[in-house]
């Protein structure tokens, strides 16, 4: 037996007393039908009794993992629409997910109008495949190694890859220097259909202008000064497969009329050459400029933009996925004791400089900081003097900071309530300042002044304000 769409219905299966009752709450007063299940067998057991239009079933269960419930849901009925809970949405999760075709995912801590919204879309796509995500699985890591995080973000960005992936369209990446880029154009591409075929990854910035031609597109033996044989571009080198073109952003502008035309037609022309060439290859693109910026100044032609930025996918600063830095950090410590007779752990006063840490250059300056902290680590522990010098200082000012507020809230809660309280709470903060440089001026209230940045009948008119006369600042 099953519930008709009209009567809407779904089935939790999760453990955890307040999800349960959360459900409950919200989507009874919605006039949904739930039903509860706190274990992998129980869940079975009622939808065997029953099925429901949607099925919420957490990843962690006590007597069992909900990746092989969903195997047995989907055994069970086919068509069956399955949103996984997860706590621990990483790479893998992801991809079990998708393999069992799971509808869709959430992550905790959950958002139950989000929820009720995918519960509604479930329903409505009776009758299509069962995922919403892609319609295969995918292995669980690109050719330069896995791609980490259980951050919303990141999870964002898993969903993203695996609809991409089966497509055939161009993709613009976006995301600062350091981000991965080309670790999800490289997922993307294996997660694909092309998988089989050459990925080729070309810097476009790193190329000189007089050479991006020939670089993309080839040369024939004699077509300029140092052109003794013939040879494949980049783009030939692709053919049949996926093209990823790095820094796209900095590609010069004659260049970018040339790529265009390539896009479109499919066909290029060796440098020094008149025939054309016919190829199949898929375009994945990355820039960590602000291309639709460019394209506003006329520094990016905007047909090349929209060509390129069929899809995209943003990828998040490593500051907007902070919960990721640790299990990061931590992978690239693994990697480098891999290679060396070192194995340090990393002690908690240094994992808390990390995650204070500001990250400008994103997960490439993470790994390069952990490999540096391991090879001077003269210990088990790395701690934060192990770290690079920017972090230890980033570090040290947070310290003081989180001095300062401490000190600040005491001052606040001292005079709470009091109709000027800025002046207030200000005034024991500047009365100390002021006699701690008179202290170390020697009461010379000339030197006191140049020392605080005050003129020296300010400083004499802050010292009668405040009722501090010499006597108090001896």
């Amino acid at each position: 037996m099953i519930d008709s769409p009209e009567h809407k219905s779904i089935l939790v299966i999760d453990d955890e007393e307040s999800i349960c009752t959360a459900f409950e709450k919200f989507f009874g007063r919605r006039g949904w039908d739930v039903r509860l299940a706190a274990s992998g067998l129980d869940g079975l057991t009622a939808y065997r009794t029953r099925r429901a239009n949607v099925v919420f079933l957490d990843v962690r269960l006590p007597d069992g993992n909900g990746l092989d419930v969903l195997d047995e849901l989907r055994t069970l009925d086919p068509d069956a629409r399955i949103v996984m809970i997860t706590a621990y949405g990483g790479m893998e999760t992801v991809l079990r997910s998708i393999e069992g075709k799971a509808f869709d995912y959430l992550a905790k801590p959950l958002d139950l109008d989000a929820a009720e919204e995918l519960a509604v879309r479930a329903i409505e796509s009776t009758g299509t495949t069962g995922s919403s995500i892609a319609a295969q699985a995918w292995p669980a890591q690109g050719a330069e190694g896995p791609i980490i995080g259980s951050s919303p973000a990141m999870q964002e960005v898993y969903k993203q890859v695996a609809r991409i992936a089966q497509v055939d369209s161009a993709v613009l990446i976006l995301g600062q220097t350091g981000t991965g880029k080309e670790l999800i154009a490289r997922a993307i591409h294996q997660h694909g259909p092309r998988r089989s075929q050459p990925f080729v990854a070309v810097n476009c910035g790193a190329i000189p202008e007089s050479l991006v031609e020939s670089e993309l597109f080839g040369h024939v033996k004699g077509a300029f000064t140092g052109a003794e044989t013939d040879r494949t571009g980049r783009f030939e080198a692709a053919d049949g497969g996926v093209l990823f073109l790095d820094e796209v952003g900095e590609l010069p502008p004659a260049m970018q009329v040339k790529l265009l035309r390539v896009l479109d037609s499919q066909v290029i022309e060796r440098v020094g050459s008149v025939e054309s060439v016919t190829l199949d290859v898929r375009i994945l693109a990355a820039t960590n400029r602000d291309l639709a910026d460019d394209v506003r100044t006329g520094r990016f032609r905007s047909d090349l933009y929209y060509r390129l930025a069929v899809m995209q996918v943003q990828l998040p600063a490593l500051v907007d996925r902070r919960q990721d830095i640790i299990p990061l950090a931590e992978h690239f410590l693994a990697d480098f004791a891999r290679t060396t007779d070192a194995s340090p752990a990393i002690d908690p006063s240094a994992e808390e400089a990390l995650q204070e840490y500001h990250w400008p250059g994103n997960v490439r300056e993470l790994k390069n900081a952990v490999e540096h902290a391991a090879a001077v680590s003269p210990g088990e522990h790395i701690s934060p003097q192990d770290l690079p010098a920017s972090i230890r200082r980033n570090s040290t000012q947070s310290s003081e900071d989180g001095r300062l507020d401490t000190i600040a809230a005491k001052l606040v809660s001292a005079v709470e309530g009091d109709k000027d309280l800025h002046r207030r709470s200000i005034e024991p903060v500047e009365r100390a300042v002021i006699r701690r440089a008179l202290q170390q001026c020697g009461g010379n209230q000339s030197e006191a002044a140049k020392l605080l940045g005050l003129h020296r009948n300010t400083l004499r008119k802050k010292l009668r304000e405040l009722k501090l006369d010499q006597d108090d600042a001896q």
